[in-house]
């Protein structure tokens, strides 16, 4: 059976994403290499990235309570990668889907530098659902960058989405990196040894939480691109 790009991205919705987009492989073929989609589906065409909104409002709470909302967010994202899948095959179509954070294949103990097996901010970026900000999140133009991502790759050609067309942050802001506790941000990429230095910690009761999130939290972006904000 035959299936447009279209009818993907309204069932991708129809499990719970706020965004879909499509990317055909050929824009992958300056990542890294191992990290690409044919090293994770030999057969791979094309790749959904889709995105579900997470609330502002849980940056103005707890840590415990951004954990929490974090957590979740990455079992929604896997729960709708798992289910699309399922629903793709059932067309005939071989669809892998991407862990949205762990399990990391790859770990660099002396750098504490994980990377999945796909980068999903660059496979959205790919796909047209955004740019990434100096502090390396995704920023989409009307939902801004309180996005969680996911992907599946599928063994068929699908109708690519026409990548962004503006830039995610004024080039005179700063606020993420002169803001950062560790200096992990350079507008360009990020530290993660710097970064999960005092990204997490453990509590006495044996639990973590999400103790830093600033560069988030201290963006102008949070619900989309206002052309209007400064940041003196």
């Amino acid at each position: 059976m035959n299936i447009t790009a279209n009818q993907i991205k309204d069932k991708a919705k129809l499990f719970g994403a706020d965004l879909c987009g499509v990317a055909p492989v050929e824009r992958f073929l300056d990542a890294p290499i191992g990290f690409q989609p044919t090293d994770v589906l030999k057969t791979c065409k094309s790749v959904v990235v889709f995105a579900s909104r997470f609330p502002v409002s849980t940056l103005t709470s707890t840590q415990a309570s951004y954990t929490f909302v974090r957590n979740k967010m990455i079992e929604k994202l896997d729960s709708i990668a798992f289910n699309f899948s399922m629903e793709l095959e059932s067309y005939g179509i071989c669809a892998v889907p991407v862990p949205s954070s762990e399990p990391y294949e790859y770990w660099d103990d002396e750098r504490k530098h994980g990377q999945g097996i796909l980068s999903l901010k660059h496979s959205a970026v790919r796909a047209g659902l955004g740019k990434l900000g100096k502090n390396t999140l995704l920023v989409n133009d009307k939902l801004g960058n309180m996005l969680w991502l996911g992907a599946v790759l599928v063994d068929i050609e699908l109708e690519a989405d026409k990548l962004a067309d503006y830039e995610a942050c004024l080039a005179s802001c700063r606020v993420c990196l002169d803001s950062c506790p560790t200096q992990a941000l350079d507008g360009t990429t990020i530290s993660q040894k710097k970064c999960r230095s005092t990204m997490a910690k453990c509590t006495d009761g044996g639990g973590w939480v999400i103790s830093c999130n600033i560069c988030r939290k201290i963006c102008p972006n949070h619900k989309g691109i206002y052309k209007s904000v400064t940041c003196d």
